[in-house]
């Protein structure tokens, strides 16, 4: 099967529909890219139609490249729409590849971004590996073997560091499913390759209007960020409140402050989410320098002039290609980072919460099962949802980004009033 054209990453020439539909056209691509802009701003899903009538299915096609590829070129220019665009055509194609009609739809594209001999499929599986030898005993429980695939380890080697599934002789072995996460970063490092060559062949005709589509869209993902309370939370130095922190997040920062080090994603991880909550780059290096044990023996100016230092700038901004990032979001935390509920076991899970919560109730037994059953079936956004209720005893949905999650927390416990703006009242001192 070859791969939907809903992936935007294709080459033009890989697409189904007659070549000449792709000629730029400036009078016409504009208003396509601003009405996909805002349906990504909207967080609406959607596939391009793919009913009997082929001259719908070509229509929708021509607009899915037209308006993603002039959106490619804003994002050349522009590392806020830059990294908007990678997280939110991420996030669409990631649902896409979930409700995808076929399972061989979904093989086709890993095979696209793996390459064919990274990738066995579910036919080949079994005749690769003993599925009766005990190692393979949860997936004969849970009936896994018609759905399994294999993915060779180098493809996805976040899975591989966590050991969250499978690992025989070089490949890693689970359900499709397991496989979203790794599909999806692949898809990024794609896009991120696509729009660099997008930036590389712009001309004088495609740049007046990409101008004004990047100040569009960045006045449009300001206003967005005020209205989902992104902005200025800063003020309430949350980051001094690690009873407000996500599980993933109070995991690395326990790390740091028992052992004093993380891993370099980790500690960009963690590193992004304190600055979200108000610390500057002047009390993260401070904090990583008086914590990490790598800095014995180093003035503080050393420590701030040598790599570690240069990487809290770089996260602020101020080094490399001078991109102010942002808080992971986690879809891409369970991707490329750390996430409590995808990457620890479920007996490591029990026995922190059990640590937590002693001689539980009955009903706080239920919400405790309930909770690993979601770790079980690979759901971490409703997990820590239900950690969320076990802790505040407040109801929430499946939790999408940490800094979401710390500012519902601060609301419930009346650290932002519920009808406070965090944008006009500062809690600093």
């Amino acid at each position: 099967m070859s791969v939907p054209d809903w992936v935007v990453t294709k080459r033009i020439r890989e697409v189904s529909i007659p070549q000449e539909h792709f000629q730029i056209d400036m009078d016409v691509w504009p208003r396509i890219a601003r009405e996909r802009a805002n349906k990504l701003i909207q967080g609406q899903r959607w596939f391009p139609a793919s009913g009997a009538l082929r001259a719908n299915y070509e229509r929708e096609i021509y607009e899915e490249y037209a308006g993603h590829g002039l959106l490619r070129f804003a994002a050349a220019e522009n590392s806020r729409v830059f990294g908007w665009l990678i997280e939110q055509e991420g996030d669409l194609f990631e649902w896409r590849f979930k409700n995808a009609k076929t399972l061989q739809e979904k093989i086709a594209i890993a095979k696209y971004f793996f390459g064919d001999s990274k990738v066995i499929e579910p036919k080949e599986v079994w005749t690769k590996f003993d599925i009766n030898h005990s190692y393979f005993k949860d997936f004969r429980r849970k009936n896994k073997r018609i759905e399994a695939i294999g993915i060779y380890f180098a493809c996805i080697p976040k899975i591989v560091s966590f050991r969250s599934l499978l690992i025989r002789d070089g490949w890693i072995i689970g359900t499709i499913g397991d496989f979203a996460g790794g599909v999806k970063i692949a898809f990024e490092r794609l896009l991120r390759d696509r729009i660099k060559e997008a930036g590389e062949s712009m001309d004088r005709t495609v740049k007046g209007a990409v101008r004004e589509l990047q100040e569009e869209l960045g006045k449009q993902i300001h206003a967005v960020s005020y209205a989902l309370g992104k902005v200025n939370i800063e003020d309430y130095d949350l980051f001094n409140r690690q009873d407000i922190f996500p599980q993933c997040m109070l995991d690395l920062y326990n790390e740091v402050m028992k052992k004093g080090h993380l891993g370099h994603q980790e500690r960009f991880q963690l590193g992004l989410f304190l600055k979200r909550l108000g610390m500057s780059i002047d009390e993260q290096l401070r904090f990583w320098y008086e914590r990490a044990v790598d800095n014995v023996g180093i003035t503080f100016e050393q420590f701030a002039s040598s790599t570690p230092g240069y990487i809290i700038r770089h996260m602020y901004g101020l080094e490399g290609g001078e991109t102010d990032y942002d808080a992971p979001s986690c879809s891409r935390i369970q991707g490329e980072y750390y996430c409590t509920f995808l990457h620890q076991s479920v007996d490591e899970i029990d026995k922190s919460i059990r640590r937590e919560f002693k001689n539980p109730s009955r009903k706080l037994e239920e919400t405790i099962r309930l909770l690993e059953s979601k770790v079980i079936d690979k759901k971490p956004s409703e997990a820590c949802a239900i950690m969320f209720n076990l802790r505040y005893r407040r109801g929430a949905k499946p939790i999408r980004h940490p800094i979401g999650y710390s500012t519902y927390v601060a609301r419930t416990k009346g650290i932002i009033r519920k009808d406070e703006d965090p944008r006009q009242t500062s809690k600093k001192k």
